[in-house]
């Protein structure tokens, strides 16, 4: 049985994202934002509501690498 989404974002994007930020370098990370920024059009619900948190720790990460 599938995991259940809402809007086609699966749950764990926002945890990997915030994973990322840990440890990758800032092209990747920013590569990440384009991605989840493209995931977020015309989607709502809980989980796009935790990739939208997840982008501010991702913005937070890029501006402390210098991005």
């Amino acid at each position: 049985m599938a995991a259940p989404t809402s809007g086609g974002i699966r749950p764990l994007y926002g945890v990997i994202i915030r994973d990322k930020c840990k440890y990758a370098d800032l092209n990747t990370l920013k590569a990440y934002k384009t991605v989840a920024n493209d995931l977020l059009k015309d989607h709502n619900g809980a989980d796009a509501d935790d990739l939208k948190a997840s982008l501010k720790d991702l913005d937070a990460a890029i501006k402390a690498k210098g991005g």
